[in-house]
């Protein structure tokens, strides 16, 4: 017997709000002598905290590094989400 096809449905407000809370509030780093600190916006308790703490050599190029690569990530979910939510409405 072949199963039903599943019914794509469009991203909840939900869904959306909490992933524009990212691009609203995008990760941010902040440097220290001897490592550097990644600051995100936590939804639970609605403040920035420390999410982590790199030590290294090369801490700063690192720190960084995670940073854009989550930012740059969070801008394209929102776009993608954007544009499904609005194709499937037609």
């Amino acid at each position: 017997m072949a199963k039903p096809k599943l019914k794509e449905e469009a991203p909840s407000i939900n869904g959306i709000l909490n992933r524009h809370m990212h691009s609203i509030f995008p990760w941010e780093v902040q440097h220290q002598p001897d490592h550097s600190e990644i600051e995100a916006y936590i939804e639970i308790t609605g403040e920035r905290e420390i999410i982590a703490e790199i030590k290294s050599i090369n801490h700063v190029a690192i720190a960084e590094f995670i940073v854009a690569l989550v930012n740059e990530h969070n801008r394209k979910q929102i776009s993608e989400t954007m544009n499904n939510s609005k194709t499937s409405r037609r």
